[in-house]
């Protein structure tokens, strides 16, 4: 962090304070900029995360999702530590420009046969996990969860048994 920007916060009346405190936890929690960084991550994603002991970025793995907050586990230590969205980096390798990275190649219906088992997250950002019943022109058909999902195959991931 800037050391201007902490003199200047250490020199603060403690009521600019409190508002700066508000206002920086109303910008945190909403909810299209917890949307952007969640929709990056899944059960398993390799991510960077703001240690608070340390106050340095951390290699650590995915393994629960809240609506606010996802559960990190340190790789070194094996810790799990229920974080903020904020305090994530999703894309833990280093950041090239958008223009120096290659899209990404579209998924299609191609990419995905009946019998096949697939990963969603819902738009309430809970997981689902089922097998391919049906290929449509648009859509794939899940059975999943009791019950039957069509999902666009740019939002369903291939899960492999192990």
């Amino acid at each position: 962090m800037d050391p201007r920007l902490l003199d200047a916060l250490r020199n603060a009346p403690s009521l600019d304070l409190y508002e700066l405190n508000l206002t920086v936890r109303q910008m945190l929690s909403d909810p299209q900029r917890i949307l952007a960084v969640r929709t990056q991550l899944h059960l398993g994603s390799r991510v960077r995360f703001l240690h608070h002991q340390t106050q340095q970025l951390t290699p650590g793995i995915v393994v629960e999702f809240r609506a606010t907050e996802v559960a990190i586990q340190d790789e070194a230590t094996r810790q799990q530590w229920w974080l903020p969205y904020a305090a994530i980096i999703t894309n833990p390798d280093a950041h090239p420009s958008p223009a120096a990275s290659a899209p990404k190649p579209e998924k299609s219906n191609v990419d995905f046969r009946i019998g096949d088992t697939v990963g969603f997250t819902d738009k309430y950002l809970r997981e689902h996990f089922g097998t391919v019943v049906r290929v449509n022109d648009k859509t794939i058909s899940i059975d999943s969860d009791g019950g039957r999902w069509r999902v666009s195959p740019k939002l369903l991931r291939k899960i492999i048994d192990l």
